[in-house]
């Protein structure tokens, strides 16, 4: 066996570690005299390691940091997770994965927690390798950290090896829900062409979030340490909601920085509004998601005097801002120049017929050509020299060229 001897009759025995074993027996009479001993041979298999799989995001004055912290900062985990045992970032959240609390099975190895083989409390594995799903390159540690640029929804998985023989392995994994940004509908705010000084204004909108209409529900644990609920587990608490309405902002004059913080694209305010003077008004609204994913338009409000009557603009009152083609209208004029480009190619190239009157006029040798209908008439051409008619005494010169007729005597 395994060095194990014991004097009873019937003996249970657990082995530590997997492998061969040889059980003997070798029973005694009351004079002493021993038996054969009668060996049994038992292959003890080796169980598989069992993974472990965590993951939380640095947070520091309970905001989270957009990249990996330093040891002197007071760092607080939170733990950003959906229904389904997932995790929901935003973009480019920097990610700590955790498989140190992976172990391998084998009796020898439960309960310890160690990631190296020199220490006596070693749990086991020899290796943790790492897949994030997104076509890099496979990462080996027990805690490891990554981040995601493009939203979607990607599939993590941890692949742990133990120390028996060639190693046995062991996979687990968990989905990591990338946001995608919010959708603002296409529509006027203020329902209208213009308002007048002075009218209270409410700023309608139309938002949409890809997130909820997957059905994707999520929520923030803002403490990995406390146990908020009081359930025994403190990295599952739902402090604060991650999907669900959408925040939605309006910065009233883009043109002008009310709060003074060298940013005029960041004063929001309240959703009924009136202006006390005429002309034109750039108006911002910026709607984001739980977890600060934001989306932003532009819009122009005309604020006229009470008395005044709304006219179009004409081709005069255009500024040079007008013209300039914003992020929305460049592709539709990228596409009209191609349109144009492509049919005065087309046009350039020179069918079949005109193809066949180039020939006929190099045949020809003509200087000058009318077309009738896009060809060269038959009859613009000088015909050939009439033959000259030959009296008898001219057939017979031999210097007139004439040739006489083979004549052949019939038999």
């Amino acid at each position: 066996m395994d060095g194990e001897i014991t004097n009873v009759s019937s003996v249970s025995h657990t082995f530590l570690r997997p492998g061969l074993y040889t059980v003997s027996l070798t029973v005694v009479d009351e004079r002493g005299l021993s038996s054969a001993a009668k060996s049994y041979s038992i292959r003890i298999q080796n169980p598989v390691p069992v993974p472990d799989l965590s993951y939380s995001c640095p947070s520091v004055n309970g905001t989270l940091i957009d990249r990996q912290p330093t040891d002197s900062e007071a760092v607080i985990w939170q733990i950003p997770q959906t229904s389904d045992g997932g995790a929901f970032v935003a973009p480019s959240t920097p990610i700590r994965f955790d498989g140190s609390s992976s172990y391998d099975s084998d009796p020898l190895f439960v309960g310890r927690t160690s990631t190296d083989q020199d220490d006596p409390e070693w749990n086991g594995i020899t290796h943790w390798i790492w897949d994030f799903g997104d076509a890099t390159p496979a990462v080996e540690g027990p805690i490891v950290w990554h981040s995601y640029e493009i939203p979607g929804t990607y599939q993590v998985t941890l692949t742990v090896v133990d120390g028996f023989e060639g190693g046995e392995t062991n996979s687990t994994s968990i989905l990591v829900h990338v946001s995608r940004a919010p959708e603002i509908g296409v529509m006027e705010p203020i329902g209208s062409d213009y308002v007048n000084v002075g009218d209270a204004v409410i700023l309608n909108y139309s938002v949409s979030d890809a997130d909820l209409e997957d059905g994707i529900s999520a929520w923030m644990d803002t403490d990995s340490t406390v146990d908020s609920d009081e359930d025994g587990d403190p990295t599952n608490d739902m402090d604060r909601g991650l999907t669900g309405d959408l925040l939605v902002r309006w910065d009233l004059n883009v043109a002008l920085d009310f709060d003074g913080d060298g940013d005029p694209r960041n004063d929001w305010g309240w959703n009924s509004q009136s202006w006390d003077s005429t002309g034109e008004v750039r108006i911002l609204m910026q709607v984001c998601d739980g977890v600060d994913v934001c989306s932003e338009r532009e819009f122009v409000v005309i604020v006229l005097a009470e008395e005044e009557e709304f006219k179009p603009r004409s081709l005069s009152d255009l500024t040079w801002s007008d013209l300039v083609p914003n992020k929305e209208s460049a592709g539709l004029l990228a596409l009209v120049a191609m349109v144009l480009v492509l049919g005065w190619v087309i046009m350039r190239q020179k069918d079949e017929e005109e193809m066949d009157a180039e020939e006929m006029l190099e045949t020809y040798e003509v200087d000058e050509v009318e077309s009738d209908g896009g060809l060269p008439g038959m009859d613009q051409h000088k015909p050939p020299p009439q033959p000259k008619y030959l009296t008898v005494d001219e057939r017979r010169d031999r210097e007139s060229g004439y040739v006489r007729p083979i004549r052949t005597r019939r038999r």
